[in-house]
């Protein structure tokens, strides 16, 4: 990847125009306030927990479905496979770091189950800093991957391979569940869910995390043809071009 690419790519994740990040605050915010909307009228940390999330995915979709009718279709260049193979790979990583890094340090913050006590209030205060306040930062993050993906995934049909990436942190989180059922029962810390009660979560998670990628990917691309009109802009503006004769408005005519 040259300089000019990287320079892109950062330029990608962090754009100037606030309106760009819309759909994924809407969808954050419609998580948060139908968690707490929930809990208010008497639905269990557990409920509440997959019901806001499945609002904020639904919200997610119709941004997404609408993005992909509404934009131009993507910029496809030829790449070989083995470095488009890296960046796919890198960007999974990525995505499970974002999820997994943040899930970390927010169940820090979970209290101790004391000796003989009942799990069931730490894995209710779990649920609730996961859902207010890990899932939001990990959808924040995911979502500038995603803008990331947009200079990197340079083919016809980036969603199908968005969808795979966001498919990583459940299949990770699927492997690794066994283990970390062991690990509770040796060190007396607080028991994950079994996989039947938090496939439906899951599942809902997945479908949010890919639509932070898809929207992102979205705003990239967005982001890549304003760049690219100013860039022709400037060019056809220059002092160069006008000396030279050359066509500069629409019913100019070359000399």
């Amino acid at each position: 990847m040259s300089a000019q690419d990287i320079g892109a790519a950062t330029a990608l994740w962090y754009p100037r125009t606030a309106g760009d990040t819309a759909a994924v605050w809407l969808a954050l915010l419609i998580l948060v306030s139908a968690y707490v909307v929930l809990r208010q009228v008497g639905v269990s940390d557990g409920g509440a927990g997959f019901w806001a999330p499945a609002a904020a995915a639904v919200v997610a979709l119709l941004q997404v479905w609408r993005g992909a009718r509404d934009g131009e279709a993507p910029s496809v260049q030829r790449l070989r496979r083995a470095a488009f193979a890296r960046r796919v790979l890198t960007l999974a990583i990525l995505t499970y770091l974002g999820t997994s890094l943040v899930a970390g340090a927010v169940g820090g913050f979970v209290p101790v189950i004391p000796p003989g006590g009942s799990p069931d209030h730490a894995i209710a205060v779990g649920v609730r800093l996961a859902t207010t306040v890990g899932l939001p930062v990990s959808l924040i993050l995911i979502g500038g991957l995603g803008r990331l993906s947009a200079t990197w995934l340079t083919v016809r049909r980036p969603f199908r391979w968005l969808g795979l990436i966001s498919a990583v942190p459940a299949l990770v989180s699927l492997a690794l569940h066994p283990i970390a059922v062991a690990f509770s029962a040796n060190h007396g810390t607080t028991p994950p869910r079994g996989l039947a009660e938090t496939a439906p979560r899951t599942a809902v998670v997945t479908v949010l995390i890919f639509c932070a990628l898809a929207l992102g990917n979205l705003n990239g691309r967005a982001s890549l043809r304003r760049r690219a009109a100013r860039t022709d802009g400037a060019h056809l503006r220059s002092p160069g071009a006008v000396d030279a004769g050359e066509a500069t408005g629409p019913n100019a005519r070359p000399s």
